[in-house]
């Protein structure tokens, strides 16, 4: 038998600070879920159940942080994180932390020993037991509600209830994958389920459910249920890049036979929905340097596109001055160019430089041969003359913004270059800061070159206790370009 893959120390650390750094205030599970994933191999999504599991006992003293990851993992159905999630539960006497461990007991992989350690604990709770058990009965309205959500296959037309349509993940698709699917899914307002190979089948298919799956597994849900539609079954590998995950999205869509649809408008996508408002996508002031490497690309590239006038800075006295579009088209640019070995023509520069922007975009996308198309919930069009887009090979620009290789270098994240540092085109002009502060990256590294704790907690008193070394780090790159 093949040994089971372990989270590595790092894997550990990494999903521990995700945690303690993000605001269960405010903060959405895609945001917190985005940061900690752009930078996982595929090995490290396949252990980051187990790794979320081994921290969940770390956050025992933090309640809001705890419950925040435990309902994480419920959302994500990562019922590896059960067993803890219901250890927690019993002996920190919590009910709320009690029923997102009955949420995860709902998935038949989970161990039956946990499964009836969290049914005697829910006892005669109803919020428990509808979670927990398919043969549970609703007395009440708001028992039915939480049943039929738990159990989408006991759903049937006509249903007096608006509830998530449910999208079960084989788990034998690729990890990363899948969990970047997941984050989107979750997003556009849908249930995710993750049927495990050797588990028994539940009673999860129906009119409001889409199986996402390799062949075998198809075979087995007809066999448990016949009457599962084979439209609302997706055979099919998850994009890795997440260039082709809107597709995806719609197809889901397309495929629910139901009433109750996602909702592709909502910010199911990294890159938030303001960032194509026109007032926002042409703002930003960048330095030709600053704007080069948050580019992806050399200062002597933006040089050689303004002096063939495919892009126009701004100037000023001590310099050209690019904004956000300008970096934004070079960096796609770039991106194209680092996932094909032919020549991607720079007209796709000037497209994206003559685009300001449209406020209604769900979605941008571009091709190598330098159309840029826009989606605004109903498929893509070309942004220039307005024709639906057919047979093209698109590129989302969700996937520009997130690191890639290129030559001998690496493009940091654009709107997250690092766990804790962001950056939006209207926020400090455009310039990378701490998330939830307006400091500069570049500030907090100019305060001491020797990135020195003390110096930047006594400049910054308000920072005492905050993570900042990864925006230090962004902001010293950032000093060395210009």
């Amino acid at each position: 038998m093949a040994a089971v893959a372990q989270p590595s120390p790092g894997l550990f650390a990494a999903v521990l600070q995700a945690m303690r750094v993000a605001d269960p205030w405010s903060q959405p599970m895609a945001s917190v879920m985005s940061g900690l994933i752009g930078h996982l191999t595929a090995a490290e999504a396949e252990c980051l159940p187990e790794a979320l599991a081994g921290v969940l006992p770390l956050l025992r003293r933090d309640r809001n942080r705890l419950l925040f990851a435990a309902e994480i993992a419920a959302r994500l159905d990562y019922f590896e994180v059960t067993g803890a999630m219901a250890d927690l539960a019993l002996d920190l006497r919590d009910r709320d932390l009690l029923l997102e461990a009955a949420t995860l007991c709902g998935n038949p992989a989970v161990q039956v020993p946990t499964r009836d350690r969290v049914l005697a604990a829910v006892s005669d709770d109803p919020a428990g037991r509808m979670r927990i058990d398919p043969d549970a009965v609703p007395s009440t309205i708001e028992e039915e509600r939480l049943y039929l959500q738990c159990w989408p296959g006991a759903r049937r037309s006509g249903s007096r209830f608006a509830l998530a349509p449910a999208v079960v993940l084989d788990r034998t698709l690729d990890a990363l994958g899948a969990l970047r699917l997941s984050i989107r899914l979750d997003a556009a307002g849908a249930s995710v389920r993750r049927l495990a190979r050797h588990a028994e089948v539940p009673p999860w298919f129906g009119p409001e459910t889409v199986l996402v799956c390799h062949p075998m597994t198809r075979s087995r849900v007809l066999s448990r249920f016949p009457g599962f539609s084979e439209r609302q079954i997706l055979l099919d590998e998850i994009p890795p890049d997440d260039r082709d995950m809107g597709s995806l999205l719609r197809r889901i869509n397309a495929a629910l036979d139901g009433p109750q649809r996602l909702e592709l408008h909502a910010p199911g996508s990294d890159v938030e929905p303001a960032v194509w408002d026109p007032d926002v996508f042409t703002a930003g002031v960048y330095p030709t340097r600053e704007a080069a490497f948050l580019a992806g690309a050399a200062a002597s590239s933006l040089n050689y596109l303004h002096r063939r006038r495919i892009l126009v800075p701004r100037e000023f006295v001590g310099g050209r001055c690019w904004n956000f579009r300008d970096v934004v088209a070079v960096r796609t640019w770039r991106y194209l160019s680092s996932q094909t070995p032919r020549r991607v023509s720079s007209r796709v520069v000037k497209a994206l430089a003559k685009f300001a922007g449209d406020s209604e975009a769900v979605q941008l996308g571009a091709t190598s041969e330098g159309d840029v198309l826009v989606d605004r919930g109903t498929g893509w069009v070309n942004a220039e003359t307005g024709q639906r887009a057919l047979g093209l090979a698109i590129t989302e620009i969700d996937a520009v913004f997130r690191p890639f290789e290129y030559g001998a270098g690496t493009a940091v994240g654009l709107l997250q270059a690092s766990p804790n540092t962001r950056l939006h085109p209207t926020t400090l002009n455009g310039t990378p800061h701490l998330e939830g502060h307006r400091i500069s990256a570049k500030a907090l590294a100019s305060v001491d070159a020797r990135c020195r704790r003390e110096a930047i907690e006594a400049a910054y008193p308000e920072l005492e206790g905050a993570a900042f070394e990864d925006v230090v780090d962004v902001g010293l790159r950032l000093l060395k370009a210009g």
